[in-house]
This record gives C-alpha cells, sequence and structure tokens, in this order.
C-alpha cells in the first residue's frame, strides 16, 4: 500500500473568512477585554458573554457559528476559518519555559477571547487539565526543550496521528487551534483524516478486531509531565467504539495479540493514504471534531531551526456538555479536570 505524503495530501476546504474589516472590528472589541484568561478566567469569559450579548460580534460570523450545529461530523469533521483577529508582533518566548514567559511577554489576550467567542457561539465550553499548564483552559503549541523530543503540543519535530486525550478519562469534543506565528521557510503541516474514510479500508471481520480490548496507548506525554495527580497506567483498550470513535495513536498504539498489532500497522498505512493538510498562517483557525477524525503535525522541510522553534498555535480544548464531566472537576469549579 502506497502512503501518501503531505505534498500529495488534499488541502482542507476554506469554510468561512473574515473580511479585513470585520477582522479589525473584532480584534478592538475583543482587546477591550481586560480580565487575565490565565489569572481570572471566570471574569475573563463573563466579559466575553457581554461582549456577545452587547451585538459586538460580526453577524456574518454569528450565522456561520450558529450553522454549525446541522454540520455532518463524520463527513466534515474540520472546520476551517481564515483572517480571524489574532494579537499581532508577540516576541518569541523562551524555549525552555515558553508557558511561564508567555505569562511575562504577553499582556493582551485577543487571541484567547476569540476562542472563548467561538465556543460561546457553539455553545461548546472549553476546560483545562491541571496536569497540563496548572489548567490553563488556554494552551499553547509551542516547542519547550525539556519535551521538544516528546509527542505533545511541546514538540519541536512531528507528532503523530492521534486525537487528543484519547486515554484520559475526560476525552474533548472539539480542538480549536488558532495560528499566532508561522515561517513559510518551513514547511509544516496540520494534517487530518476522517474516522469514515479509515472504517472504510477494512474489512467487517477486521472492523470486528478493531472493536476487542486488545490495544495499549500510553498516556499523553504533556499529561503524564505536568504530574499533579498520578494517573497510573492507562488500561487497554478497543480501537473502534461507537461508530466510528477511533482511539489511536500513530507509533504509540499496539496490539497485545498479533492479528491486533497487525491492524495496528495497517492502520498507519491507512492514515497517510487519506489525510487532508493545512498551513496554519497567522489568522488561520482550524478546529477538529475530537471524536470524529485524527490529525497531527507533519514536517517536509526545514528551512530555519530557529522559526521552528518559534512557531506558535494557541488551542483550546472543548465539550459538547459539562454535566458528563461534572464529578471529575475539581471542586468548585465547572471546567477544571482533576487529572
Amino acid at each position: 500500500m502506497s502512503v501518501a505524503t503531505a505534498e500529495t495530501a488534499k488541502d482542507v476546504a476554506v469554510d468561512f473568512e473574515f473580511t479585513d474589516s470585520e477582522r479589525d472590528g473584532l480584534a478592538k472589541e475583543l482587546n477591550s477585554i481586560n480580565a487575565n484568561p490565565y489569572r481570572t478566567y471566570d471574569a475573563f469569559l463573563f466579559q466575553v458573554r457581554v461582549l456577545i450579548a452587547d451585538g459586538k460580534v460580526p453577524e456574518r460570523f454569528v450565522r456561520f457559528s450558529e450553522s454549525l450545529v446541522d454540520r455532518d461530523r463524520d463527513r466534515d469533521p474540520v472546520i476551517l476559518v481564515k483572517n480571524a483577529p489574532i494579537d499581532r508582533d508577540v516576541p518569541p518566548f523562551d524555549f525552555d519555559e515558553p508557558v511561564r514567559s508567555k505569562y511575562e511577554i504577553k499582556k493582551t489576550f485577543i487571541a484567547e477571547a476569540f476562542l472563548a467567542l467561538f465556543a460561546e457561539l457553539r455553545k461548546t465550553p472549553g476546560i483545562g487539565y491541571v496536569n497540563v499548564n496548572d489548567g490553563d483552559v488556554f494552551q499553547d503549541i509551542y516547542p519547550k526543550r525539556a519535551l521538544s523530543e516528546s509527542q505533545s503540543q511541546k514538540a519541536l519535530k512531528e507528532i503523530y496521528f492521534h486525537k487528543d486525550l484519547a486515554n484520559h478519562f475526560v476525552r474533548p469534543d472539539h480542538v480549536y487551534m488558532l495560528g499566532m506565528r508561522s515561517n513559510p521557510v518551513n514547511e509544516v503541516y496540520t494534517t487530518f483524516v476522517r474516522n469514515i474514510d479509515v472504517i472504510e479500508a477494512f474489512t467487517a471481520e477486521e472492523l470486528e478486531q478493531l472493536r476487542r480490548p486488545n490495544f495499549y496507548t500510553p498516556f499523553d506525554d504533556l499529561t503524564v509531565y505536568g504530574g499533579n495527580r498520578e494517573l497510573g497506567d492507562a488500561d487497554q483498550h478497543p480501537v473502534l467504539s461507537g461508530e466510528t470513535d477511533i482511539r489511536y495513536f500513530e507509533n504509540r498504539t499496539v496490539g497485545l495479540i498479533p492479528e491486533a498489532e497487525a491492524l495496528s500497522q495497517k492502520l498507519k498505512k491507512v492514515l497517510h493514504n487519506v489525510k487532508e493538510r493545512v498551513f496554519i498562517s497567522p489568522g488561520d483557525f482550524a478546529c477538529v471534531y475530537n471524536n470524529h477524525a485524527v490529525h497531527a503535525k507533519e514536517i517536509i522541510s526545514i528551512g530555519s531551526e530557529d522559526a521552528l522553534r518559534e512557531r506558535w498555535i494557541i488551542k483550546s480544548v472543548n465539550v459538547d456538555d459539562l454535566a458528563p464531566h461534572a464529578e471529575h472537576f475539581i471542586p468548585g469549579t465547572d471546567y477544571l479536570v482533576n487529572g
């Protein structure tokens, strides 16, 4: 079976593009929010909600966001928005401590407010994890020296196909990614695969094997690295559950019996045959339905190592409903997962 490269992968279609006037007007409104989302998240979210209630969001974007309620998640699991408002001219963060550096350097919160705005319009609240950035709802895909060789959002090089927090007891329904800084001298793509395209490549007998708990995937690197709560060892699991839900991390998920391992290797090949890709430029907003697709970071060529260390995407992970996860929240919060 041949493996497609990022050069031959299809480009993700654009769903919405802000005009420059819409972008600049919304950026001005978002910049008026003065609560710090990393210190006073509840106050920050309150201000975002007031902005929406006061009609400060371009009507065209409001209608687009509301229309997504009818989107077929299986067939169209990736949403791409262009020319979104972001904080401009933020200096690069420290390679050793990028999160701490962000707290010190970044004084405006336009990107975070945009992520929260979209979440509010879609009714998909953001959540944080105490083991990831000490619970920040807004995280960074930004390299860190100590984790540069990991399979996490702090990796310097590739991140293989996965869905976010696939082995966690609170698995997000959505992953929102907003491009902040990228240099086209480096060919770095965010790639996606629809679960339904993977499933079509397997026979009924193989699908039955994929539904059996004969696979193992370790907890993701960043959750383990956070260390605020020990999670123990991950459970054995099926790769396929429900109608189309795939629980798999390329090069990390292993089959515990020979038949299962053979299917794991076939799945890896299938992923690279049917992938789509996007080069996330500043202002590009990519959203993936986490349980209906898998995604990866692929690097085709590197023209500047310095620019690669400064590539930056702000992200959040979101759920359709907080209630099913309430038992896992830190007491006194309605968004912070104890793990």
